[in-house]
């Protein structure tokens, strides 16, 4: 179903993977503003440039992106919708060339990264990392560039009029990344949410982990995700995020009741509906 219109800020341009989550899950009309940086998109919202931003979180091969996590608790917004992209990675270039023909492969680091069996088959392609997977596809349109070809998303080529010389060579087709929608904190809470994100950093009594665990399970929680971080003021110190879903958000509240009664610090990032059934 598509998303409200709004004016969003992305990381990278038309026809990369975050611009692809604006295709499949908001309106046409919705306006992007391209970013080259996580930083920027960051920036855009935190300055009234947009009135939200949309930010790869995590990847279900890669990991957390923890740098990201970062600028989301550093700019204190808010998580308010999650969406989940199923990653494919399609080999294009100008038409009429083949797969013999590509001297050279241009993409961001982790698309590279994703498609390492097909290109260890094919020794003869050098892989340069970029900063986007779109971009290199659109300079290779407008400059008309022959024997070098870019990895895309779905419907990508189409943007640019370029071909599918090799479709899906990503090493798995069960990747997927999970992408948050930011906004500013609002007094209004979410009554419809079963789903929240928080940041929160341990009070150095023992146990304090393992009860707090136990407390998520006594209130029926389900405990979807749970990531160390480092403090970046206390070396070798970590704080933690969790996503935990739930049935009813009295028992969120709950919990936070019990965080603040066992945290040094307690930051709710998002209280949201989940982006899975």
């Amino acid at each position: 179903m598509p998303m409200q219109n709004l004016k969003i800020a992305i990381q990278g341009i038309e026809g990369s993977n975050h611009h692809k989550v604006i295709r499949d899950y908001f309106e046409a009309e919705t306006q992007i503003k391209a970013c080259a940086t996580f930083r920027e998109v960051v920036y855009a919202l935190v300055n009234n440039q947009v009135e939200a931003s949309l930010m790869a979180i995590e990847n279900s091969i890669a990991g957390s992106i923890l740098p990201n996590y970062r600028l989301l608790i550093d700019a204190n917004l808010q998580i308010t919708q999650e969406f989940y992209l199923n990653i494919s990675h399609n080999l294009v270039a100008l038409p009429n060339q083949s797969l013999n023909d590509i001297t050279q492969v241009k993409s961001h680091q982790m698309a590279l990264h994703q498609c390492g069996n097909f290109f260890s088959k094919h020794p003869h392609i050098k892989l340069i990392e970029d900063v986007d997977t779109a971009l290199p596809a659109k300079l290779i349109a407008k400059n008309q560039q022959k024997n070098l070809a870019a990895l895309v998303p779905n419907g990508t080529a189409e943007l640019f009029g370029l071909e599918v010389i090799q479709p899906n060579v990503q090493d798995t087709n069960t990747n997927e990344t999970r992408f948050v929608l930011l906004k500013k904190p609002t007094q209004t809470e979410n009554q419809d949410a079963n789903k929240a994100t928080l940041h929160f950093e341990l009070k150095h009594e023992q146990g304090n982990l393992a009860n707090l665990l136990t407390t998520m399970s006594e209130l029926g929680m389900n405990l979807t995700k749970i990531q160390s971080i480092p403090i970046a003021h206390k070396q070798w110190n970590y704080a933690f995020i969790v996503d935990v879903r739930f049935k009813h958000i009295r028992d969120y509240k709950k919990l936070i009741r019990v965080l603040n009664a066992s945290t040094e610090v307690i930051q709710t990032l998002g209280l949201y509906k989940s982006g899975r059934t």
